[in-house]
Order: structure tokens, then C-alpha cells, then sequence
């Protein structure tokens, strides 16, 4: 197993899919603040990812440190405002595909189509991937925002 890159324990990806519990209108506001406070908390917790949001579902990759992820995902199966929380991936991690953010967030619009398409999603419905596909939407979508 890899060590992270701090050194402070072994390093582990996990990707999950949820869906949003409030009501629609207020779904905007809801999502300012989880952002918000997962980049505080990610921050302190050496915890960096990629969130994909659209239509009241989340599909995101976590990668940090194995106690610091496995906190974290039980801080956010604990949350209110999840349900249908279903792990698409989870395992160790040889290094940090998103390193540059502590909550990289992208929300599918229109122009993301083709890539729902490619991996067999018409509407975004994360539950329904399994892992490769999963790590492929995120993969390709985080990608336009990483630096070289």
C-alpha cells in the first residue's frame, strides 16, 4: 500500500452517489453550504476529490488518508440531506487524481450530454454506475479543471 502524501497513513479512494432530500428550490442554497463546509472540513482532514451534481443527485470521489475517508463518508452517511447513499468504489489509491482541490464541484448541464451518453446514463442517475463508469464521468469531468 502507498503512503499519502503527508505520510499520514495510506492512501484511499472512494466514490459514492446520493441523492439530495430537500426540496427542489431549495437544492442551489443547500449545495452552496455543503460545499462550503466539505472544503473547511476537507481541508483539515487532508481529504481532496471532485464533486458531480444535477437534478437533486451527487455522484463524488474522495481520496485521503484511510481513518480521515472513512470519518468523512460516515460524517456524510450521517447527513440529512443524503439518502440512497450507495459506494460505487472503495479502495486503496496509489496516488491523488484531484489533488489540487479540497472540493473540486462541476454541475452537469447541457453540454455535458455526451459524456452522460458515453457512459450509458440519458439522465444524470449516478446510483445506476458502477465503478468504471463512475470513475470515467468523474475522471473526464474534473479533468477539464485540473492543471497541467
Amino acid at each position: 500500500m502507498s503512503q499519502d502524501d503527508k505520510g499520514r497513513g495510506r492512501l484511499r479512494r472512494l466514490i459514492y452517489a446520493s441523492r439530495f432530500t430537500g426540496a427542489e428550490r431549495a437544492f442551489d442554497e443547500v449545495l452552496r453550504a455543503i460545499i462550503a463546509k466539505s472544503i473547511q472540513n476537507n481541508r483539515l482532514d487532508d481529504i481532496t476529490g471532485f464533486l458531480v451534481v444535477a437534478e437533486g443527485r451527487f455522484l463524488q470521489w474522495l481520496e485521503g488518508p484511510e481513518t480521515a475517508l472513512e470519518e468523512t463518508f460516515a460524517r456524510i452517511a450521517r447527513d440529512q440531506r443524503h439518502a440512497d447513499l450507495r459506494t460505487l468504489a472503495d479502495g486503496p489509491a496509489d496516488h491523488r487524481r484531484f489533488r489540487d482541490w479540497n472540493m473540486g464541484q462541476h454541475r452537469l448541464g447541457r453540454i455535458d450530454q455526451p459524456l452522460l451518453s458515453e457512459v450509458g446514463l440519458d439522465v444524470f442517475n449516478p446510483a445506476g454506475l458502477d465503478a468504471e463508469r463512475a470513475e470515467c464521468l468523474l475522471v473526464r469531468v474534473g479533468g477539464r479543471y485540473l492543471r497541467g
